[in-house]
């Protein structure tokens, strides 16, 4: 289940670790069978992760730590090892707020990292169109249990982009002052349809909207770039030539739970105000207004 075409071909993918493993149990992913060895049942922790899998109705196999270690594709295993199956989505099922599409990404870090921070910050869903396979050890160990949390689509641009704007999200391409991201001439060239790029904060992120970050080596591919409503530029002020994917993702989606966070604190000011103002021309005198 290491490689890729096994995994796909059964739909499923392995875990290695106890706190991804706290994660699965948690968030009732599908658990087919577990693998561990006697180093797990040394520490407290481990105990109770086990018992808290077999009382979920998950086989657990005990077997030699040598052998989980032929097993496992991390150096220092936890002694825990789990086959689990994969989700499916689609991009009509995902939720209102904002959608992160992923082009081409090829490190499966930068996409574990990716997943984690659109989990924390509450995303409704990731678009996966091609690179890196989500399902890969490394992918599945540094997103921290946000695989079996945050939605995620995998498709062609050429589909899952117009399935995007039909649930009426407007597409934009994330790019960097300095071109990282965008996809060079092709970036200049969408600028030139869409109009000039501008700050994620002069973009509404509140709603339900969709960026797409490039991948690390050539940016955007051109099914990306000639389908983007507009660009978003990241702003760098210091002398670095690229931000890494993942930041970048990261900074668009802190920007739209601040946008929704103002957009929240805005209507609250505005509701506790009607009753005033309503007692205020009850009165006949003026009202106090909500400060920003």
């Amino acid at each position: 289940m290491l490689h890729r075409k096994h995994r796909d071909a059964r739909k499923v993918a392995v875990l290695e670790g106890v706190r991804v493993a706290e994660e699965a149990l948690h968030a009732r992913v599908p658990i087919e069978y577990v693998l561990y060895s006697e180093r797990l049942l040394q520490q407290d922790r481990g105990a109770a992760l086990l018992a808290g899998l077999k009382a979920a109705g998950v086989a657990a196999n005990v077997v030699e730590h040598s052998c989980l270690a032929d097993l496992s594709d991390t150096e220092s295993p936890q002694g825990i090892l789990a086959v689990f199956k994969q989700r499916e989505c689609a991009v009509e099922g995902l939720p209102a707020g904002l959608v992160l599409l992923a082009d081409q990404l090829q490190d499966p870090g930068n996409l574990g990292a990716i997943i984690r921070s659109m989990d924390a910050l509450g995303a409704a869903g990731l678009v996966l169109c091609g690179g890196v396979d989500p399902y890969s050890p490394k992918v599945v160990r540094s997103a921290m249990g946000g695989l079996f949390r945050l939605p995620i689509v995998s498709g062609d641009p050429a589909v899952v982009i117009p399935q995007l704007k039909r649930s009426g999200r407007k597409f934009y391409l994330a790019n960097t002052e300095h071109g990282s991201g965008g996809g060079g001439a092709g970036a200049l060239a969408a600028a030139s349809r869409t109009g000039p790029p501008r700050l994620p904060w002069e973009v509404d992120l509140s709603g339900s909207v969709a960026v797409a970050i490039g991948g690390e080596a050539h940016g955007a591919s051109a099914a990306v770039l000639r389908q983007a409503d507009g660009l978003l530029s990241i702003p760098m002020p210091g002398r670095a030539e690229s931000l890494n994917a993942s930041v970048a993702a990261g900074i668009v989606a802190y920007e739209a739970v601040r946008q929704r966070a103002a957009a929240g604190a805005g209507k609250a000011a505005t509701s506790a105000v009607r009753p005033v103002a309503r007692a205020a021309e009850a009165r006949g005198t003026a009202a106090p207004r909500p400060t920003s």
